[in-house]
């Protein structure tokens, strides 16, 4: 279920530089937009997330980061069927730091979930990491991110998540290994 108004005040939140807590596929995730440094590095600090671990980007369409790769998205990223994976990307120099915790490669999730998908198209790509401080479990309900981080994001979006029980598939786009099941 979308909660329209609810979309839209978390949209004007992101689009204003702030952090959000917003339910995903399977868990509850930090997110704030892409291209506001100053966001992401508040998202860092309040997760007390080691910055060389990078962030997955999450967006509706590969074109969004395009400047950015050195490899061509694969036929199998573009037409993916059922939960979608997490795919590593090889970028180039231009891509921020802050995204790929300074490796060579960046880690991008293309959407299907109806909230995800509404909520994109109105902020741009989202970076995202799960919404819990680094070392405990991820938050699996709205419930367990509001005893978390109520009090350190700027908004704890309404919603649940799609329900999937296990981390997203992680592969390769150069050749479509899968690195994680």
């Amino acid at each position: 279920m979308i909660f329209h108004d609810d979309l839209i005040k978390t949209a004007r939140i992101v689009g204003a530089g702030g952090v959000v807590a917003l339910p995903t596929e399977g868990i509850w995730g930090l997110s704030c937009q892409i291209g506001n440094f100053s966001a992401i590095r508040r998202l860092l600090d309040l997760k007390k997330r080691d910055r060389e671990k990078g962030l997955i980007t999450l967006v509706i369409d590969f074109a969004h980061l395009d400047p950015w790769f050195t490899c061509p998205v694969i036929e199998l990223a573009q037409h993916e069927s059922g939960r979608p994976p997490t795919w590593i990307i090889p970028v180039n120099d231009d891509c921020p730091k802050l995204l790929t915790g300074g490796r060579n490669s960046m880690a991008a999730r293309r959407v299907k979930m109806p909230y995800l998908l509404r909520l994109i198209r109105i902020t741009g790509p989202l970076v995202s990491t799960s919404a819990n401080r680094s070392g405990r479990a991820a938050c699996t309900n709205r419930w367990q991110v509001m005893n978390q981080l109520a009090g350190l994001v700027d908004h704890v979006a309404m919603g649940q998540t799609q329900g999937y029980r296990k981390p997203s598939t992680i592969r390769e786009m150069q050749t479509g290994t899968i690195i994680r099941d």
